[in-house]
């Protein structure tokens, strides 16, 4: 049985759409959206590495602005075709009480590394 952490570890692997809904959901909310990535295969032992999530636009002033779903999903392909034999997970912060909201792994590590 392949090992399934995170928060719908109990669940079939989340379908696109159903990943996207997710995305939405944590914006909406205002969290800050994480991609991170680990090659470690030991559940005990993960220690996940962030991929740089960079804006797209810069506001008049110069400030990047907030990431849009889309963005973010880019971000989680590219972090997957960079790292085929890695699991990448999605994660969120929240600014207000400064700890993680919500975390899923979208894609497993393939096996045979």
């Amino acid at each position: 049985m392949p090992l399934r952490p995170e928060t719908y570890g109990y669940l079939p692997p989340l379908s696109n759409q159903q990943v996207e809904t997710q995305v939405v959901h944590a914006l909406k909310m205002g969290w800050i959206p994480h991609v991170e990535y680990t090659e470690t295969p030991a559940s005990a032992e993960f220690y996940w590495k962030n991929w740089p999530l960079k804006p797209a636009r810069l506001d008049a002033v110069g400030k990047p602005l907030p990431l849009t779903a889309p963005q973010v999903l880019n971000h989680l392909e590219s972090c997957g075709r960079r790292h085929p034999y890695a699991s990448v997970r999605f994660a969120a912060y929240s600014p207000k009480t400064r700890s993680m909201e919500m975390a899923f792994v979208v894609k497993m590590a393939e096996e045979g590394q």
